[in-house]
């Protein structure tokens, strides 16, 4: 009886001491701040280690964060993820959205994804990182009914030896009728766009990576969701599988930011020319052809056809300048990008890729003697474009790798600069300047035949780091004289030319005779002089 007695003062005399030691913990700074205050120190921690570590700093944290819903509402689930741990955390939710995120990566779908089930209408948010198509389909079945807070969707499937190689044709979460940000990523066509459907799509995110790409799929999903606002698209595929009819177009009528990037060893564009994008404020197409060979073959951009259907309708007339651009990748490949653009965003962009395994040494050797073949072909492709006329920048970068064949360079070059019309800006950026000065040279090197007969008006010239020295070869200070003679003697007179380059304070003196501003920048003049 007095064992009974002592034991029960005790525990009075410890519960006492609890309260006098709470209450005296509630004086404290920290937990005066208001609730909602208090709240947000969780918030800040990434891991959910760290957030169950800070309810065990006192009670009253405790009490305080396991009634905040919302920090228990964000779920990083992986294969080693505790049944129990899943169930409180999910409880302790209580009717706040959910964020989940699920990453496993391998086979069979874990049992833990079940428990989704009961609090499916709470999902705001699902992220399925590095998961097998089988797993997206038994959690797409762990979840039925309606999903109506899901607005992302992302799914990245990742391709196993377990994973079958093809899936079926199921509806993948047709609840989700309020899905507003969708994101796939698939491999070898595991999942087929036909198995989403989501009306009140805005914002669509897809990159695939397959053997044959089959474009129909991705039309149809695109046709099937009007209310798109931003889409972007990243395809790399080895053939495409044209299974629509040429005339067929589809009208995105609410897109206001369109990019499509494709990459292919063969024709891959023709994609792009069955969208249309009429109000979109931003728009860029991307097509990077990869060819590995001993030739490069006569077409490496598109044909006249698909490229007038491109220009139209994706620019409405508006580009206004065009970027050439060529480097070579080591002693491997050659890369040759044209970029249209406008003052309104739109963006057109041809890129081939030219190169070797590294296993063919007389191929590497090779390299440089295709660079002007690739060069006379984009300047030609620049040429052929149907709304020339409206360019008025013209910016050539890396031509200077041109070693091999100027005749061929030369000739392309001056096509080119005789069928443009005016021009606010031209600039030649690390560049051969022989295919440009050579008709103003005492000596041309080139037949008048392929030499650019005259130049159209410039205002601005501008010339970055050439292959030749100004300062070491005054024959081409001495064409850059005769160039700015030439055009003053037309009614062309330049307005303005820039040097980012040494040039020797003689030839800035003479050009200023032809020339209302002559301007220097980057590196010092020879003598110190500016201007």
């Amino acid at each position: 009886m007095i064992l009974f007695q002592f034991s029960q003062l005790s525990e009075d005399i410890l519960t006492a001491l609890t309260i006098v030691h709470e209450r005296k913990n509630l004086l404290a700074p920290i937990n005066r701040l208001p609730l909602d205050v208090l709240c947000l120190i969780p918030t800040h921690l990434a891991s959910l280690s760290d957030r169950l570590r800070v309810t065990f700093v006192c009670r009253h944290w405790r009490r305080t964060f396991l009634q905040y819903a919302a920090l228990w509402s964000q779920l990083y689930l992986t294969r080693r993820t505790d049944r129990l741990l899943t169930k409180t955390l999910l409880e302790r939710s209580k009717g706040s959205p959910l964020d989940i995120t699920v990453d496993y990566h391998m086979n069979p779908i874990p049992i833990n994804v079940t428990l989704f089930s009961p609090f499916a209408q709470q999902i705001r948010s699902l992220d399925l990182e590095q998961t097998f198509s089988d797993t997206i389909q038994g959690l797409s079945m762990a979840i039925p009914g309606l999903l109506p807070l899901l607005r992302t969707l992302k799914i990245h499937v990742y391709r196993g030896p377990s994973d079958p190689p093809e899936t079926s044709g199921l509806p993948l979460f047709e609840g989700a009728v309020n899905v507003k940000n969708f994101v796939l990523s698939v491999e070898n066509n595991l999942l087929s766009l036909r198995q989403f459907a989501f009306p009140n799509l805005t914002t669509f995110n897809f990159s695939a990576f397959a053997m044959e790409f089959p474009v129909s799929q991705l039309l149809s999903f695109l046709e099937a969701s009007p209310a798109l606002q931003q889409i972007r698209m990243y395809i790399m595929a080895d053939r495409f599988r044209e299974d629509v009819p040429p005339e067929r177009v589809i009208v995105l009528s609410n897109v206001k930011d369109f990019s499509l990037d494709v990459t292919s060893d063969g024709p891959g564009c023709e994609i792009a020319t069955h969208i249309s994008c009429p109000l979109a404020k931003h728009v860029g197409f991307f097509h990077e052809l990869e060819g590995f060979g001993r030739d490069v073959p006569k077409d490496v951009y598109p044909p006249s056809v698909s490229w007038n259907a491109l220009a139209r309708q994706y620019t409405e007339g508006t580009t206004d300048r065009v970027v050439l651009e060529m480097r070579m990748d080591g002693d491997l490949s050659i890369i040759c990008s044209i970029t249209f653009g406008s003052s309104d965003g739109t963006t057109l962009r041809l890129c081939y890729f030219h190169g070797s395994t590294g296993e063919d040494i007389e191929m590497e050797m090779s390299l440089e003697r295709w660079l002007p073949a690739v060069f006379s072909q984009a300047l030609r492709t620049i040429r052929e474009y149907p709304l020339l006329g409206s360019i008025r920048h013209l910016h050539v970068k890396g031509g200077g790798i041109v070693i091999h064949n100027l005749g061929l360079a030369a000739e392309g070059v001056g096509r080119l600069l005789r069928s443009m019309g005016p021009l606010e800006k031209l600039t030649l950026d690390r560049c051969d300047l022989r295919p440009y000065l050579d008709t103003f040279l005492d000596t041309p090197i080139f037949p008048e035949s392929i030499q650019p007969t005259s130049f159209p008006p410039i205002k601005e010239l501008v010339i970055i780091r050439p292959v030749q020295s100004f300062c070491n070869e005054e024959v081409y200070g001495a064409a850059m004289v005769e160039f700015a003679r030439s055009q003053e003697a037309r009614g062309m007179s330049l307005e303005r030319v820039n040097f980012c380059v040494r040039v020797p304070s003689p030839l800035v003196d003479e050009l200023v005779a032809f020339v209302d501003r002559v301007e220097c920048y980057g590196e010092a003049l020879s003598d110190g002089d500016g201007y």
